[in-house]
């Protein structure tokens, strides 16, 4: 699987998909430039590709940088609020986060434009570029819903050793443990095997 689709994939939240963007052992930086920040942004459907076309032809590459930069900063400013936050702390995110986040979205354009789609019409929210900065107003507002929509006990890091990918648990029981069982989970079930046959061994 691609590295830039493979975290959102798992991760069931584009604020949680946002957090897996860093660099670990087994995945490259996935915002290593503003070039790559615009196309995972498409990627996570934050923004389409209408979207993509306007900010790349309205901004400079070293615009786009500059942006990709605040973004990666967003990030690990994010990363403790969301593992606070998830372990049942009520008092994040703090005031400092939330005033550094409604900043972000203070700057945010956006409009409700009416659209055909084929014989009928559609209401489509669109957004406004009109600062590189505004490109980090989709994930601000995907922290904000995480924040105010959802269920901090579905949050979880991977329990996978040195694992530090997020995900949204969206399974039935909730009961869900790793990244991917694919990843993590075989690992686990591979050391939990040799655990097993080691004690077996006389």
């Amino acid at each position: 699987m691609e590295p830039e689709v493979f975290p959102l994939g798992l991760s069931d939240h584009p604020a949680l998909a946002f957090l897996n963007t860093a660099a670990t052992a087994e995945s490259r930086e996935l915002i290593p430039h503003g070039a790559g920040f615009v196309q995972w942004l498409e990627l996570t459907r934050l923004i389409d590709e209408q979207d993509r076309n306007a900010v790349l032809d309205h901004f400079a590459p070293a615009e786009l940088d500059a942006a990709a930069r605040e973004a990666v900063d967003l990030r690990e400013r994010l990363r403790p609020v969301v593992q606070t936050w998830a372990g049942g702390d009520p008092t994040a995110p703090d005031e400092p986060f939330l005033a550094a986040l409604n900043a972000i979205l203070a700057e945010s354009g956006r409009s409700r434009q009416v659209r055909r789609s084929g014989a009928d019409l559609d209401l489509q929210d669109r957004w406004t570029w009109t600062t590189p900065r505004s490109l980090l107003s989709p994930v601000a507002e995907a922290a904000a819903d995480l924040f105010v929509h959802g269920d901090r006990s579905l949050v979880r890091n991977c329990e996978g050793p040195e694992c530090p990918l997020w995900f949204y648990d969206r399974t039935k029981a909730h009961r869900r443990r790793w990244c991917s069982m694919a990843t993590c989970g075989n690992r686990a079930k591979v050391r939990e095997f040799r655990a097993r046959a080691t004690k077996e061994v006389p």
